[in-house]
């Protein structure tokens, strides 16, 4: 819980009040390696800090095919924050690949901090932001970098994911054949 709280603290601070409220209000959570920490189509009611474990977030198609937006892992938070703001149903899903660790906050638990704790609204707000940021960046560079480009963006950024979940994953991420990932890989 530590980990979480100080993450709050280091952008607005938080009481000790306050850090009592969410330890009592927060809980540990284990999601084995297969499950969904968040369904599609269902409202997303939950968010998660991941405190250890890897992540893919998914999107599927009219047809019927995955793509992967993105990974989340330690330090990085596992949400559909549009489902979970919006309360809409979801249009992904969030998969563990690895057996996860997560710090998970209800969403009634999440109006509760916003009502009684000071600066939690501004504090999401710029978690917020920089997560957009960061999508943001991520998808620009996807729809224009090529293939090593890619790969080796993700090893500076999450390096290790690459050792942590299987390639079929990463080349669906990276948007390229598995083949070709073994080509770049081998390279290095």
């Amino acid at each position: 819980m530590d980990k979480l709280i100080n993450l709050f603290n280091s952008i607005l601070p938080i009481s000790e009040t306050d850090r009592i409220l969410l330890k009592q209000h927060m809980y540990l959570e284990t999601i084995k390696k297969g499950n969904l920490y968040s369904e599609r189509e269902k409202i997303c009611k939950k968010l998660g800090f991941v405190v250890d474990g890897v992540f893919r977030v998914v999107r599927t198609n009219s047809n019927g095919d995955d793509f992967i937006l993105y990974f989340t892992s330690e330090g990085h938070f596992a949400v559909d924050i549009e489902s979970f703001t919006n309360k809409i149903p979801s249009e992904e899903f969030i998969e563990a690949l690895t057996e996860c660790t997560v710090i998970t906050i209800t969403r009634d638990t999440f109006d509760l901090f916003e009502k009684t704790i000071p600066n939690f609204s501004k504090i999401i707000s710029q978690l917020k932001e920089k997560a957009l940021i960061e999508k943001y960046n991520l998808k620009s560079e996807m729809l224009v970098d090529d293939a090593l480009t890619k790969y080796n963006k993700l090893m500076q950024r999450q390096p290790s994911i690459i050792q942590r979940i299987p390639q079929v994953h990463i080349a669906s991420f990276l948007g390229i054949t598995q083949y070709t990932l073994s080509r770049i890989r081998a390279k290095k």
